[in-house]
Parts: C-alpha cells; sequence; structure tokens
C-alpha cells in the first residue's frame, strides 16, 4: 500500500501532466489516509501481570489531598453551600446575568416616564453581564466534578475534613451559647431535657445541611424536609446513644481506674452527690456559717447537703475504709451532745436560763422586799381608819347572826363560810367597839390573805369568794386612810400577777391547751408577764429534752417538731429568736438523720461488709500454692481480684466520707468548689462532644436527600 508521501508524489506529476481527474483522485486518497487513524506500530506483546495505565488524576499530589480536606471542611462550615459561594465568587461575586432589553419596560418599570426603569438599568450597568449565567453554571459544574471525584479518590481526606468542620462548627455554636443541647447540659437538665434540645437542634441543623446540599428549587425543598425529619431522629438519639456508651464505659474502666486516680474519682462521686443535692457550694458553706454562728459548730457537709448527702454517707460507714472508725465516732459524739444543745437552744430562745422554780423564787422575793418598802411607807402616813363599811359587807351575811352575838336565841352552829366571816369580824370589831389602828386592821388584811389562798387551795371556793368580798372592802379601807397605800398595794398585785405567769406557761406546756387559747393568752400580757410566762412555759421541755433516754438512737428535738409546738415557739420565744431557734431544733433534727441513716436500721450490710473485708484475707491460696496447685490458686485470686474492683476501691470511699464530714465552712467552700469545676468542665466538654457528633451527623445524614 501506498504511503501518503509516494500518493503526494504521485499527485504532483498529475498536476503537471494536467491530469486533473487523477489529481482529483490522488487527493480524495490522501484526505482520507489522513482523516484515518494511523496503525499502531509494532510493539511487543505486555506482560500478563501489567495492567494498562489509566488516565494521569492531577490531583494525586500533596496539594490535592490538602484542598480535599479544605472542601470537605467548607462543606461541612457551609451546610453544603461552599460549591455555590465558590462558583458565584468564580464566575464575579458581584455580577449579575444581564436581563433582556425590554426588562426595564415590563412590570413596575413599564411606563413611558417611569423613572424606575432608568434607574433599575443605571444601577444594574457595572454589575450586568452577558455570560454570568453561563459562567456560574460551568464553574459549578467543575466544582462539583472535583467534590464528586474527591469523594471518589481522595475518600479519607475529604471525610477528614468534614469532621473538622463538624467539630469546629458544633464547638462554635456551643461556646457561643446558640447549641441547645449544650445548652441544656450546661443548664443541668436531665436526659429527657437534653434530648429533646437535641432533636430540636437536629432538626434545625438537618433542615439547613439538605436545604443547602440539594439543586433548584424542589431538590432543595426535599432535602429540607428530609434533613429536619432525619435530623430530629438522630437528635433524639444521640443522648441517650452517648449517655449508654459514657455509662458502659465508665462502668466498665471506674473499678480499674479508681484505685490509681482516687482524686478524680472522688470528685466525681462529689459532684454527683451535689448535683442532686440541688445546692451550689455557695448555699452549701452559707448553710454550715449559719449553723456555726448558732453553735453548731459540728454541722457536716452531708448534713448541709440533706437527703443527698446522707445517702453519700451510708458507703463510707457501711463499707470497711480508713475513715469508717473515724465517722462513726464523730456521729456518735455529736448525737450524745444532743441534750446539752437542745437545752441551751431552749434556754437562749426563750431567753430563760433558770428553772421556773428559782425564777418564782426570786420574783416573789423581789416582790415582798418592795412591798415592805412600800406598806412601810404607808403605815407611816396613815390616818385612823373606818372599819364599818368593812362590818356592813360582812353582816350582809352573818344578820341575823350578828344579833346571836349579841342575844343568843338557839345553839345552831356557823356554817364553815359564816365560821370565816365571824372570825375575821371578831378581829376587826367585839360589838361594841372598833379598830381604828391602820397597823391592826393591815395584819388583819395579811391574815386575811393567807385564809383566801388556804380556802381556794382546799377547793373552797364559795368560802374564798366570801372572804375575797370583804377583802377588797378592807384594802379599799386602808387606801382612803393612806394615799401611798394604794400604790403599795398596786405594785403588790401587778408583782404577783407576773409571779402567776409562771404558773400559766408551764400549763400552757400540757397537750390539753390548745395553742390558740395558750398564743391568746400571751398577746393579753405585759412584757413582764410574757417573760415569765416563757420561763414557766420552756422549763418543762428543757426537764423532757434532759431526761430523756439516752442513746445515738434516741432524737429529742423530733419531740419539738409538733404543729403545738412550732407554732408555740413561733409565738413566745424572746423577740427576734424565734427563727434561730426553729433553725436549730431544724439542725438537730437533721443531725439526727443523717446519723440514723448511715448507721441506723439493720446491722446485716455491715455484718456482710465485714465479712467480705475478712475474706480478702483467704488461706486457699497460699495453701494451693504450698500444695503446687498453681491453677487452683491462680482462679482463687481472680475471683478475689474482681471481688475487690466490683464498686468503688475503699481510697476513694474513704475520701468521700472524709470531705462529706467536714465542719468547716471555708474548707467546704474550697472542696465543693473543685469539684463543681471540675464537673462544669466535664459538661462543657460533653457538651462540645454532643453538639460536634450532632452536628457532624446531620452533616453526612443531610446529603440523603439529593
Amino acid at each position: 500500500m501506498a504511503t501518503i508521501e509516494q500518493l503526494s508524489n504521485a499527485l504532483i506529476n498529475a498536476d503537471k501532466a494536467g491530469d486533473t481527474e487523477a489529481a482529483r483522485a490522488l487527493a480524495a486518497e490522501i484526505s482520507r489516509m489522513r482523516a484515518a487513524p494511523s496503525p499502531a506500530p509494532e510493539q511487543q506483546p505486555a506482560p500478563a501481570n501489567v495492567q494498562p495505565a489509566g488516565p494521569v488524576d492531577a490531583r494525586d499530589n500533596l496539594g490535592g489531598k490538602i484542598d480535599a480536606v479544605g472542601r470537605g471542611l467548607a462543606d461541612t462550615l457551609s451546610f453544603g453551600t461552599a460549591d455555590e459561594i465558590t462558583a458565584q465568587m468564580r464566575s464575579g461575586p458581584m455580577s449579575v446575568q444581564r436581563p433582556p432589553e425590554d426588562y426595564y419596560s415590563r412590570g413596575i418599570y413599564a411606563g413611558d416616564y417611569n423613572p424606575l426603569g432608568a434607574i433599575a438599568r443605571t444601577l444594574n450597568a457595572p454589575f450586568a453581564s452577558d455570560t454570568k449565567n453561563e459562567d456560574f453554571n460551568r464553574a459549578l459544574a467543575e466544582e462539583r466534578d472535583t467534590d464528586e471525584s474527591d469523594s471518589r479518590n481522595r475518600t479519607a481526606q475529604r471525610l477528614t475534613g468534614q469532621i473538622l468542620g463538624a467539630v469546629g462548627g458544633g464547638t462554635g455554636l456551643a461556646k457561643a451559647g446558640l447549641s441547645g443541647t449544650a445548652n441544656a447540659i450546661k443548664a443541668g437538665k436531665g436526659l429527657a431535657g437534653v434530648t429533646k434540645a437535641s432533636a430540636v437542634e437536629g432538626a434545625i441543623l438537618g433542615g439547613a445541611q439538605g436545604f443547602g446540599s440539594g439543586e433548584e428549587l424542589q431538590g432543595r425543598a426535599q432535602g429540607l424536609g428530609t434533613g429536619v425529619f432525619l435530623g430530629a431522629g438522630m437528635g433524639a438519639a444521640l443522648p441517650s446513644v452517648a449517655t449508654a456508651v459514657g455509662g458502659a464505659v465508665k462502668g466498665m474502666s471506674a473499678p480499674l481506674m479508681a484505685p490509681f486516680q482516687p482524686a478524680k474519682y472522688t470528685d466525681r462521686a462529689l459532684s454527683t452527690y451535689l448535683r442532686r443535692s440541688g445546692k451550689t457550694p455557695e448555699q452549701i458553706a452559707s448553710i454550715m456559717r449559719s449553723a456555726t454562728d448558732d453553735g453548731q459548730n459540728m454541722y457536716t457537709i452531708a448534713d448541709a447537703m440533706g437527703n443527698a448527702g446522707q445517702r453519700a454517707l451510708v458507703p463510707a460507714v457501711r463499707t470497711p475504709n480508713d475513715a469508717r472508725q473515724h465517722i462513726v465516732e464523730q456521729l456518735l459524739r455529736r448525737q450524745q451532745g444532743q441534750p446539752q444543745r437542745l437545752a441551751n437552744a431552749l434556754a437562749e430562745g426563750f431567753d430563760a436560763p433558770q428553772t421556773a422554780e428559782r425564777t418564782t423564787n426570786a420574783l416573789t422575793s423581789a416582790r415582798d422586799t418592795e412591798a415592805n418598802r412600800l406598806y412601810g411607807a404607808a403605815r407611816g402616813q396613815a390616818t385612823p381608819v373606818n372599819v364599818t363599811p368593812i362590818l356592813e359587807t360582812i353582816d350582809q351575811t352573818l344578820s341575823p347572826g350578828v344579833n346571836q352575838i349579841a342575844r343568843p336565841r338557839d345553839n345552831i352552829a356557823h356554817d364553815s363560810i359564816e365560821g370565816a366571816l365571824a372570825r375575821v369580824r371578831g378581829m376587826i370589831s367585839d360589838g361594841r367597839s372598833q379598830v381604828t389602828d391602820f397597823d391592826t386592821l393591815f395584819r388583819t388584811k395579811l391574815d386575811l390573805d393567807d385564809m383566801v389562798k388556804r380556802a381556794e387551795a382546799q377547793g373552797a371556793g364559795n368560802r374564798a369568794h366570801y372572804l375575797s368580798q370583804v377583802q377588797r372592802r378592807i384594802d379599799e379601807v386602808l387606801e382612803e386612810a393612806s394615799p401611798v397605800y394604794r400604790e403599795a398595794n398596786d405594785t403588790f398585785a401587778r408583782r404577783s400577777r407576773v409571779i402567776d405567769s409562771v404558773a400559766e406557761g408551764h400549763a400552757a406546756k400540757s397537750g390539753r391547751v390548745r395553742s390558740d387559747d395558750s398564743i391568746s393568752q400571751f398577746s393579753g400580757m405585759t412584757p413582764e408577764q410574757q417573760q415569765a410566762f416563757r420561763v414557766g412555759y420552756s422549763d418543762p421541755i428543757i426537764a423532757d429534752v434532759e431526761s430523756a433516754a439516752m442513746g445515738p438512737a434516741t432524737n429529742r428535738a423530733r419531740s419539738l417538731t409538733t404543729p403545738k409546738f412550732e407554732q408555740e415557739f413561733q409565738a413566745f420565744a424572746a423577740p427576734g429568736r424565734a427563727q434561730q431557734l426553729g433553725n436549730r431544733i431544724g439542725r438537730e433534727n437533721r443531725m439526727f438523720e443523717t446519723s440514723n441513716a448511715a448507721m441506723g436500721n439493720s446491722r446485716t450490710a455491715d455484718n456482710l461488709a465485714d465479712i467480705e473485708d475478712m475474706s480478702n484475707f483467704d488461706p486457699a491460696i497460699m495453701a494451693n500454692l504450698l500444695t503446687g496447685n498453681w491453677k487452683q490458686a491462680a482462679i482463687t485470686g481472680v475471683r478475689q481480684a474482681f471481688n475487690a474492683g466490683k464498686g468503688l476501691p475503699p481510697r476513694v470511699v474513704e475520701r468521700v466520707g472524709r470531705t462529706l464530714m467536714e465542719t468547716d465552712p471555708e474548707r467546704a467552700l474550697q472542696a465543693l468548689e473543685s469539684v463543681r469545676d471540675n464537673r462544669v468542665g466535664r459538661d462543657q466538654l460533653r457538651a462540645l462532644i454532643l453538639s460536634s457528633l450532632l452536628n457532624g451527623s446531620n452533616a453526612g445524614q443531610a446529603r440523603i436527600s439529593p
């Protein structure tokens, strides 16, 4: 077969010869041969194990891999719109497609004299481009081809970038306070609250990713719906899954790691108890300071925490550890001092440092001393007395007995009332003469006072009634004879009513007296009477507290928390001391509850713990080793190691127990603040991780929609 070169020479010769047809034929053949592919040169057959070379990937280098990471990062952070943003930048970030010429004559621009068209044309002119749409579509296609190539050929690099974008985006949202999941965790909400917030956030992020990853309006709408649905589901499931996985990991690692990191696991345990207590370290320290100010400096962190602290103290007492004996002794010693603390609290709360008997004796002595002075002054200034009004009052009962005295008509004896009145009458008149001396009548008055008291003590109420009428008449006569006597009498009566208030307070303590009645009675008293009432009221209560049975299982504060006492203590306490008294009694109750929770109830748990503690010293291991039974010795050792690994080790329990028994408010605040800071740090880390996982999961699953 002739070559192209040979045909070209023949074409030249035919043209020189003027052979037109031959020249045309040769030219056509040359054109055909040039258009046809050239035959491949002869090659040696390739070895069987050598693959033919494919097309070369221009991005298969370090620069392309780095760019793939950056593209994955941008894709996640932009919610799938990085390709559109890049295409816009490449086709002119500020340019827009030039509209048709008649565009500015239609719609709102219509009208020959409408200036809107001219304004719009002028504003669009600097940005209008005839090829904007073509340039954007071409750039977008190239960007998506590159992303698709990275997804196939540089999967690890693109996925790394997407993960970094998810972590960075989630962390940024959490730190900026825009992550609902992170905010729920920081607020201390439970699993239900975090799950709800995560579902809402997942729906928002999923919808944004789905919308940004779609194409055109229909695709974006579909991506939005799919993203919202999948994002909400992923967000709702993620907290539970993370909690389950975290709990499983902690459960397996804690027994192994806690012996080597006791401080870390102590803080973790205390953090849990602090959260359950619902109190902040500042609140707990403030509670302890108040207790110290009220003389209860044995109040501990466990007491201030409430039920959470009490339950936390149980393992420290019920399981073998080095702090167990110290804690038990501290609780026992504290409970033994409860009677003295309560008695002191009641004495100070009611301002009653002395017993009712001593107070009564002191008040009586003071009254009598004052009365002697005042009555002495009254006798010194007295004028003769006129006892006629007294005799008339007596004769109203004795008539016609008075005639019997002068002219007896029968032998009928006096009754007890007549006999008492006749005796008084005989002391001031013999029927012919009358007493006129003030001192004599005053002594008669003192004798009559004793008669009234005896009648009242004997239950002779009627006799006391008649004698009291005469008593009042004598006082009136004495007051008329000496103006100072009235002052002395009023003072004596006032002091006597104060003394009587002690007995009234003692009676009010009885359960047979309603609190409403005793409070009403107390409210009508003078300040002096109220103070005497407090002494009489508190004295038997203090006696009951001091005489109650001894023992750590006896709570003397419990009897002081009845509804009757709660109302009366608030009403009867010394001014400004009701709140303090209630607080001190409440703390004594709390301290007993703490001791009882830790040491009370059945001793079975203590016994089992002691037995298990002693079982660790198993002589079977040594016996098996000495007899050469290596297998059985190893099995026994592994079993004991497994038993020792259950739960928290003694070192952690010991540290928890010692911290809970801290009584110094400042050291307690320092310890709990450290615990809180560690918990906050862990919560923040957990929030960042969950937010990042949520962001990353939506970045991946939203791609299902387009």
